[in-house]
Formats: C-alpha cells, sequence, structure tokens
C-alpha cells in the first residue's frame, strides 16, 4: 500500500532510521557521519514501498517476475556485454568525459573514472545513467530513459550506503560519481536540478582544503568539477555557494591548466560575497585587483590568439569572436569577464575607472564607458567565447555566466544571435536550453534594463539586497 512521503529530512537518514535536521546543504546528521546526503525529488508526493535494497526506479524496470530488464551493476564487466550498454560506456568515453577534463591535463574522467568503472559498481551506475540520458536528450531511444533512470537510482543507493570509513570517499570515486549525478538531473529537466549539487556538499568538503589532496588525484579532479558545477547553479540563481572557497590559497599559474582552476576560486569568492549581500568597498577593491593581477599574470598563449573586432570580422553573427588555443583558456577568460561584470553591477561610481583599466586588459571596451555598455561588452565577449569556441566542454561550461550576464545583452540583433546559438546546442549537448533561453526572453521583456544603481558602500556594510536578486534570472 502507498505510504506518504516524509518530506521531513532526506533518503540517508531515512534509510539509516535517525532524525534529520534538515539543515542546508547538508543535514548534520550526513556532516557528522561524511556521508552522502541524498535529498527526496521535490515533486514527488507518494512512493510506492519497496524493499531497501530496491529503490523505487529500480523496482519499476522488474518485469513482473521481479526481474530487472537490465544487467546489474554489481558486475560492471558482465553488464557491458550487452551491447546498448557498451554503447552508453563508449559514448560517455567519447563525447562526456570532456565535459570534465576541461583543465585537466591527465585526462582523469576520460581515462581513469572508465578504468575505474570496470571494477566499481557505484561509478559505473553514474556513468552508465549520465550516458544513457545524454542519448536519450541528443537522440531520443526509448529504451536509454529507462535504463538511465534505473542505474540512476542504483547509483544513489550506492551513495546512501557509504559511510566516513568508505575508501570510495578518499579516492574520489564517490565525489566523481555525484559530479556525473549532478550532470545527469541536469539533463532529466522532471528532477531537482540542484539535488546532487546539496547531496555532494560533504564529498567535496571532506577533503579539507584543496591542498589536502595531490593535484593529479581524481579526488582533485572531483573538486573543480564540482566547484565549476556550484559556480553554474549560482550563477543561475544568484545565490552563493554550497562551499564556502574563502582565504583559499589559488594554485599558482606556473601550470598551465591552473589558470582555470585559479580564476574558479576568485570567482567563487565574489560570488559568496556579491550574493550574500556581504562585500564592502574595500573587499570590492581587493577583488577588481585579483582579477587584474590574474590577467597580468597569465601567459600571452593562454590570451585569445585571434579576435574578430566587428561585425564583419566575426565568425558567430552579431557576436564578436575569441579564438583560443585550448578550451580551458576560453573558460576560464570567460569566468575572468563574469567576475568583472559582478564586480561592475556593485561598483560604486566613483570606482568606475577601476573597471575601465581592468577592461583594457581584457581588451573588449574603452576608457569613457558606463557601466551599461561595460555590462553589455563584457556579455557580449562571453557569448562570442562561447559559440566561436563551439567545443561541448566550453559551451556546456557556460551556460551559467550567460544566464547571468546575457540579461544586460543590448542590442536585439545580438539577443536573436544568442537565441539562435542556444537553440543549436540541445541536440549536441543535450542540456535544457529552453530555460535559459525563457528566462532571458523574460529578462529582455521586462521593462527597461536591470537597475543598475550602486549601493552606498559604508565601511563594511553591503550593498542592497534588493540590487541582485532583482538581476537573477529565473530559476531553471
Amino acid at each position: 500500500m502507498p505510504r506518504a512521503l516524509n518530506i521531513a529530512g532526506n533518503d540517508t537518514c531515512r534509510q539509516r532510521k535517525v532524525k534529520c535536521d534538515e539543515a542546508s546543504p547538508i543535514c548534520g546528521q550526513c556532516t557528522r557521519s561524511r556521508r552522502y546526503c541524498a535529498r527526496p525529488q521535490k515533486s514527488s508526493r507518494w512512493l510506492a514501498y519497496h524493499h531497501p535494497s530496491e529503490p523505487a526506479a529500480a523496482a519499476a524496470a522488474n518485469g513482473a517476475a521481479g526481474r530487472t530488464r537490465f544487467p546489474s551493476p554489481e558486475s560492471p564487466r558482465d553488464a557491458l556485454e550487452l551491447p546498448d550498454v557498451a554503447w552508453y560506456f563508449h559514448n560517455y568515453i567519447t563525447e562526456l568525459a570532456k565535459w570534465y577534463d576541461l583543465g585537466d591535463a591527465l585526462r582523469q574522467f576520460a581515462t581513469k573514472v572508465p578504468e575505474l568503472a570496470l571494477d566499481e559498481p557505484l561509478l559505473f551506475s553514474a556513468v552508465v545513467a549520465l550516458s544513457a540520458e545524454h542519448l536519450c536528450q541528443t537522440t531520443g531511444p526509448k529504451i536509454a530513459r529507462e535504463m538511465a533512470g534505473f542505474y540512476h537510482s542504483r547509483c544513489v543507493a550506492y551513495l546512501i550506503k557509504l559511510d566516513e570509513k568508505s575508501e570510495l570517499l578518499t579516492n574520489g570515486v564517490a565525489l566523481a560519481a555525484a559530479c556525473l549525478l549532478r550532470s545527469y538531473e541536469i539533463l532529466d529537466e522532471d528532477i531537482d536540478p540542484n539535488r546532487h549539487l546539496r547531496g555532494a556538499y560533504s564529498l567535496a568538503s571532506c577533503e579539507g582544503s584543496i591542498a589536502g589532496s595531490p593535484p593529479e588525484s581524481l579526488l582533485a579532479a572531483g573538486f573543480w568539477n564540482y566547484l565549476r558545477e556550484d559556480i553554474t547553479f549560482s550563477l543561475f540563481e544568484g545565490c552563493p555557494l554550497k562551499m564556502d572557497v574563502t582565504g583559499s590559497a589559488a594554485p599558482r599559474l606556473t601550470n598551465g591548466h591552473d589558470q582555470l582552476h585559479s580564476i574558479s576560486l576568485i570567482l567563487g569568492q565574489i560570488i559568496n560575497k556579491a550574493f550574500s549581500y556581504q562585500i564592502s568597498a574595500i573587499e570590492w577593491r581587493q577583488f577588481v585587483g585579483m582579477v587584474h593581477a590574474w590577467l597580468d599574470e597569465i601567459p600571452q598563449h593562454v590570451k585569445p590568439f585571434s579576435r574578430g573586432r566587428s561585425v564583419t570580422l566575426s565568425t558567430v553573427g552579431e557576436l564578436p569572436s575569441f579564438w583560443f588555443l585550448q578550451d580551458f583558456h576560453a573558460s576560464a577568460r570567460q569566468y575572468a569577464l563574469v567576475s568583472l561584470s559582478i564586480l561592475a553591477v556593485l561598483a560604486p561610481p566613483d570606482q568606475l575607472s577601476l573597471l575601465h583599466s581592468v577592461a583594457n586588459d581584457v581588451g573588449i571596451v574603452g576608457h569613457e564607458t558606463n557601466k551599461e555598455e561595460l555590462l553589455d561588452a563584457y556579455a557580449l565577449a562571453i557569448c562570442g567565447i562561447a559559440f566561436t569556441t563551439n567545443i561541448p566542454s566550453v559551451i556546456v561550461n557556460s551556460f551559467g555566466p550567460i544566464a547571468y550576464c546575457g540579461k544586460f545583452i543590448r542590442s536585439e540583433q545580438a539577443r536573436q544571435e544568442v537565441i539562435r546559438r542556444l537553440a543549436a546546442c540541445k541536440r549536441p549537448v543535450g542540456w535544457p536550453v529552453e530555460r535559459l533561453i525563457s528566462s532571458l526572453k523574460n529578462s529582455w521583456a521586462a521593462a527597461g534594463l536591470p537597475e543598475l544603481e550602486s549601493p552606498t558602500f559604508s565601511g563594511e556594510a553591503g550593498p542592497s539586497p534588493g540590487l541582485l536578486s532583482d538581476m537573477s534570472p529565473a530559476s531553471y
């Protein structure tokens, strides 16, 4: 007989039969035990009763005789004997792993993750679930959706069972699986897209600090992926990150791939201060200095090797062109521009000249630009970088920056170009771009531009809460 779903608490605490304090982003019970904090789906009101070892979605995939239609992930190598499963596994390696190897010279999500997944049911389930959902969204086979749901439910069950002594926490397998689930649940629009970003917070935090794990470890690779996913969601929602990156030491820019990691930390710190309305005038100037220093320190080859400075020279219609040697060079430049955009929104009138000097380093605007023109130029550059590069890893990482900055585009022709380009992304990457397009259209349709008057800075006082919240796009 169906039972009412107790919406208080989370799935992990319910299975362990302990009282949940419902703290966010991870409850106290899971924090103390360093467990994965599995959150219930928002849209569910009833759950059919099943044995705890058989999640609801898995049971739905079972036949009348109680046999599953899909091979168990308990033996990944045996499951891969099924051609469909092998194809989904291969699709992850050739297509999806690139999303996660952005900024990773070792390409661990394309090499180490599949290798470990051959013998690790948790990671195998996450890989197949994500890949099957991706193929469902891009090519549409019905069986892919069913298989994705089956392996997703198994993966969640494995995560819930983990405890603080599990080796899967320290070797990065659990965090890598949670990062893949995060993408799965963005592609599956029927599921709360923030569910596993919240649940994985304990896994990303268990390392203690960025320096606590070797740079070449899967745990470190998972951490940077989690941070970028956290940034994406915060830019969509206009809210602080799940993690506190204040005081985190940025990697030195001696290694080429560290440039993306370093600017990710800077952007994360700006987001946490700006979106929690706690940034002071002194901190604002410090953040401007941090972005300026980052731009000064990056080598020349990390900067665009070619730019279309006018529409006639551009390959992306009404948007400027930016060409980079590597995909992570493009994403790093976008993060720098998002950082400057947030700071421009909060810029005191007498301090805007500081952004002009940084803008000249970015190479997109001149000295006499006002705030609206500055934000428009940043937004056009961010979109131009995404669609000139036209690489799935860059495109996927661009959705957050476009969601936050795209609403500042003022030209109707450029707006339509962005819409056309976003719509064209649906087939290759499978993301629910319709929500992003709708959010941008709503922002543009609103009467006038977002209010850009600067907040009053006084000592350590932060800006008015209404300033940023009024400009954050609708939830995706």
